[in-house]
Parts: structure tokens; C-alpha cells; sequence
């Protein structure tokens, strides 16, 4: 569990000790009782401000692993290369990319997401094929008209299974299978309006498709952007998907450019 988990975790427990306090007072309960409660409250207090002084941080320290063992990559298999790359380059941001064609809206969870520059505004996408050579809704679509949406979800369990059910193959709109009516996720943070400026191969004989979008309008959830970035829903690994951790930072100070 997060330093940021259990924080959030104490302060619900002193928003509860408030009001039951308080109830507990009008109803004129045994004072004992209410005495019990303060003392229950004062010490959610000082274990509260304990954790955010950080006098706990050795707690939330994770165990890890040194690099010790160096692998041939072309050795190994494809679910094993694909399995160490995911856990390397993690966690990852995970979009809902919103397209349309002439029939319907399409909506697929994309991780393969990065900005590549802030002036101009620059995404990149990676779209694979199917195992039967068939290119993404995603991918045609962008081909067609040139837009989409990346929607960058809460970080909820209903987001979360939204997102997984949204890559279900479907023969209709993903919209369907939500029950959400598209472009636009109700649990998106941010959206980020795409046009499509550039198609091309991935070199070594990849199938994906590397395609770059120009950001031409953002969906924001306040004018000011957040010093402490936005809690978000992302990948961390293969499959799994996770709240973005927030256990501690370091503000980075050298710029190269």
C-alpha cells in the first residue's frame, strides 16, 4: 500500500471520528463513550502526521532486485521479450484512443502512448495488427479522417474494467459494450484532441504502425496544470492495471534542454 493510500485511508478515519463524535454529543451519549472516541481521534491525528512528516518513509520502501543477469533478447520467446520490456518501460499511461468512421464511433485502450514533443505538440501511437494480419478500427479510422481522441482515465476499479472490456473484439462499437455513450469517457481526466500528420513502418519487419499526432485542443479539469502531475489509470506490466503509484518524488532540477 502507498504512502499517499494510507494517508488518504487516516484522513477518512478522522472525517469519520468528526462526525460520530458529534452525533454521539447530540444525541447526549455516555461521556466515557465520546471520551473513548476523542482518544481514538487524537491518536488517527498524531499516526497521521506522523506519515506525512515522513518519520514513517522506512515503511514504504520497496523491495527490489539489482541487475545482475544480462539476456540475449533474440533468444527468447515473444510473450517472455514482450513480458521484461513491459516491466522495464512501466508503468505506463493507458489512453482510450476514440475514432469514427461513417457508421459508428470506436473506442480501444491504447498504452503504446508517448509525448514526443510539447512545442509543437507531439504524441506518438504505436497500432499492431490483429494475429490475423488485420488492422485496428483504431488505425483505419485515423487513416479515413484524421482525428481522435486520447481520453486518460480516472484511476477507479469502473475505469479500469471499462478500459479492459473496451479491447473486447466486437463487431459493432466498444461504445455498445460499455454502455457509454461515445466519444467521450465520463471517468476521462483528460482528453487530448489528435490530428493524425504523419504514417509510418516501424523498421526490422515490426507490423505495428508508428503514427504522429499533432495535440490541437486539450480537455482539462482546471486552467492551472498541477505541479504534482495527475493520478491516472496506467498498465504496470503485461496486463495489470493500477492507479498511478504515489508513494514519493524527487523534483528533477537538470534540464538538458
Amino acid at each position: 500500500m502507498s504512502k499517499k493510500s494510507v494517508c488518504d485511508f487516516l484522513r477518512k478515519c478522522l472525517e469519520y471520528a468528526d462526525a460520530s463524535i458529534s452525533r454521539k454529543e447530540k444525541r447526549g451519549d455516555d461521556s466515557e463513550i465520546i471520551a473513548e472516541w476523542h482518544a481514538y481521534r487524537n491518536y488517527t491525528q498524531y499516526a497521521l502526521e506522523e506519515v506525512e512528516k515522513g518519520d514513517l518513509d522506512h515503511w514504504f520502501v520497496r523491495d527490489y532486485s539489482p541487475a545482475e543477469y544480462e539476456l540475449d533478447i533474440e533468444e527468447l520467446d515473444h510473450p517472455t521479450r514482450a513480458a521484461w520490456l513491459a516491466a522495464a518501460a512501466s508503468p505506463r499511461p493507458l489512453a482510450l484512443v476514440s475514432t469514427r468512421n461513417t457508421e459508428r464511433e470506436n473506442v480501444a485502450p491504447i498504452t503504446s502512448v508517448s509525448v514526443v514533443s510539447n512545442s509543437p505538440p507531439l504524441v506518438i501511437m504505436s497500432l499492431s495488427q490483429n494475429r490475423e494480419g488485420k488492422q485496428r478500427d483504431t488505425y483505419l479510422n485515423l487513416l479515413e479522417n484524421g482525428e481522435c481522441e486520447l481520453q486518460f482515465l480516472a484511476p477507479t476499479m469502473k475505469a479500469a474494467q471499462d478500459a479492459d472490456l473496451a479491447g473486447k473484439p466486437v463487431d459493432g462499437s466498444e461504445w455498445d459494450l460499455l454502455d457509454v455513450e461515445g466519444p467521450i469517457h465520463p471517468l476521462a481526466i483528460v482528453v487530448m484532441k489528435c490530428r493524425l500528420v504523419e504514417d509510418n513502418p516501424l523498421p526490422e519487419g515490426a507490423v505495428a504502425r508508428l503514427l504522429t499526432l499533432r495535440v490541437e485542443k486539450l480537455v482539462v479539469p482546471s486552467e492551472v496544470p498541477p505541479e504534482d502531475g495527475l493520478s491516472l489509470l496506467c498498465q504496470h506490466g503485461m496486463d495489470r492495471l493500477i492507479p498511478t503509484p504515489i508513494d514519493w518524488a524527487h523534483i528533477a532540477t537538470y534540464h538538458r534542454s
